[in-house]
């Protein structure tokens, strides 16, 4: 079967009419200012697209900037900082279940040797993640199509992500490395699939790129790997040839795979060598009862990650903006069925690899346990690219591109609102300056209020993060560096201490510092906070230890344990 991806790729087939592209253009009249080439489409789209990419990145940055910085992200831009200074291993460093190493912290590390560590650190990096992803999957879009299928399929694509809507939905896709910085290196793969013919090193340079991607997010895995062994499987199934014709699809099968066990080596050999510690991911099905109880709240969360959230919204403009962003989600939908539909016939790879990776992103979401909506934030670039890839000549054909040139314009508007709102400060950002302007340089504090405030003050005030438990403090092993907290590298005089209201639910307990530290010698209120001076080295006091069986292990219940990595028995 042909599809809207396999459509004639030659030039489109000259008019009657003498064209100014074609032949020798006629002499501009002796009143013109300018020289005919310079209003010619030859140049002028070129330059409308490079003005309009410099406009949208700086959107971005506006938008991202108002997401206050949070110590999730500020614990990322420190490891970059880290690399840039020559710590390369990350020697030291917990991670998350995710590392990150070779994809968001080599870019926190790019952007900190242009522009120092600093609170706006992570919102530059944020926005130039999110900036790559739609000029990338509007390029994944248009594929190989040309002339006015290829604009209305980059439009698609693009319109669909363009504007994602202020609040919990920027907060989730620009507001610190999680999953969706991800979907750079993915989308890249995906493109050297699409626009590199079929050669015999090609397998090579997929197994290097998912091998790379992997190392820094198990859930390229899902995205990646499985999809592109899943699809080079059926079409070999399909072809039923001889071995020699089933190189290629055989090739990509085995780098998938390979790529799989790479990544893992590659990961134990950086430990084994002194370098970080990255958590393998905590993953399971939910029960029955776990996934009716969990549907509907996730249900929520994928219409979050499109922007088009109306559950318990009152009628308002806020609804509104929803329903543009659901139109987006419904195109996303029809293109999927419509791949599915066809998936045994269809001859666009692109496409299938995607619909596959949907599929299974979605489905490991809702019959798995985790609620988080970071989960499937792929979900979104992965349903643009399909959306724009299946649908371009189906819109044409339906005589919907002005409809389409309507809303794109709309979610301009959007975008234009969105970058105009006002930047949100660090919400530690008062405690950070007092700190500074008094000259302290050393400190702990709860996890909240501890890397943010670091990063705030470029570094010039160390916050370390710590936790209170029953009667004794403790930092444990997520995010942090164990030299942190040695006592012959670092003097802490001071813990920064507040309420519920600006701790989260990672709050110090008094009865814990006082049962570690004792009283403090001096107490200063700033703004909503207490900075508690000490008259020595609290670090001796701090042992560091681990949680294991838990993947957020500064709320943990259970004992902690001496043994960091849980790979033995404690």
């Amino acid at each position: 079967m042909t599809t809207s991806s396999e459509v004639d790729h030659s030039p489109d087939a000259p008019s009657d009419e003498p064209s100014s592209d074609h032949g020798t253009p006629e002499p501009p009249s002796s009143g013109s200012r300018f020289p005919a080439a310079l209003l010619s489409t030859r140049y002028l789209i070129p330059a409308f697209a490079a003005v309009g990419l410099v406009l949208l990145g700086l959107a971005y940055l506006a938008q991202a900037k108002t997401q206050g910085i949070i110590s999730e992200g500020a614990s990322q831009a420190l490891q970059g900082w880290d690399m840039l200074h020559g710590n390369f291993l990350l020697h030291g460093w917990s991670m998350s279940d995710v590392s990150f190493y070779t994809t968001e912290i080599p870019e926190y590390a790019v952007v900190e040797a242009l522009r120092g560590l600093s609170g706006n650190t992570v919102a530059i990096a944020a926005a130039l993640s999110y900036f790559l992803q739609v000029v990338m999957a509007g390029f994944l879009a248009r594929g190989r199509s040309a002339g006015k299928e290829a604009w209305v399929r980059t439009f698609i694509a693009v319109g669909i992500m363009l504007a994602p809507t202020l609040g919990p939905a920027t907060a989730l896709l620009m507001a610190s490395p999680d999953h969706i910085g991800t979907h750079v290196p993915l989308l890249l793969i995906f493109l050297v699939i699409d626009r590199v013919r079929p050669r015999w090193w090609l397998p090579v340079v997929i197994v290097v790129l998912l091998t790379w991607a992997q190392v820094a997010d198990a859930l390229v895995l899902v995205e990646g790997a499985l999809p592109i062994a899943a699809v080079s499987l059926i079409r070999m199934y399909r072809r039923r040839g001889p071995w020699r014709g089933q190189v290629y699809d055989l090739s990509m099968l085995v780098a998938a795979g390979l790529s799989a066990g790479l990544s893992k080596v590659v990961l134990k050999v950086i430990m084994d060598a002194g370098g970080f510690y990255v958590r393998t991911p905590i993953a399971a099905f939910g029960t029955p009862d776990q996934i009716g109880t969990t549907f509907w709240a996730k249900i929520e969360n994928v219409l979050l990650v499109y922007g088009a959230d109306f559950f318990g919204q009152v009628l308002s403009g806020t609804v509104f903006v929803a329903a543009i962003h659901l139109i987006g989600l419904v195109l996303v939908v029809w293109a999927l069925v419509h791949v599915v539909r066809h998936f045994f016939v269809e001859e666009d790879q692109i496409a299938q690899m995607f619909a596959v990776a949907f599929v299974a992103v979605f489905a490991a979401y809702i019959f798995g346990t985790k609620t988080d909506s970071n989960e499937i934030v792929g979900l979104l670039p992965i349903g643009a690219v399909l959306a724009g890839r299946m649908l371009g000549k189906k819109v044409i054909d339906s005589r919907l591109v002005p409809a389409l040139g309507v809303i794109l314009l709309v979610t301009v508007v959007f975008l234009v609102g969105n970058a105009s709102s006002a930047p949100k400060p660090n919400a530690n950002h008062v405690v950070a300056s007092w700190l500074q302007e008094h000259h302290y340089k050393y400190g702990l504090a709860g996890y909240w209020n501890a890397s943010s405030v670091t990063a705030e003050t470029g570094g010039n005030v160390m916050v370390r993060p710590i936790r209170t438990y029953n009667d004794f403090v403790l930092a444990t092993n997520f995010e942090t560096n164990a030299t942190w907290y040695d006592p012959k590298q670092h003097y802490a005089n001071f813990v920064i201490w507040t309420s519920t209201d600006f701790c989260g639910d990672l709050c110090l307990k008094r009865k814990g510092l006082l049962g570690a530290f004792g009283k403090p010698a001096r107490e200063y209120a700033v703004g909503n906070y207490l900075v508690l001076v000490y008259n020595k080295n609290l670090l001796p006091a701090v042992p560091y230890l681990g949680f294991c069986g838990t993947s957020w292990p500064w709320v943990a219940r259970g004992e902690p344990t001496a043994n960091l990595h849980c790979n033995s028995h404690a």
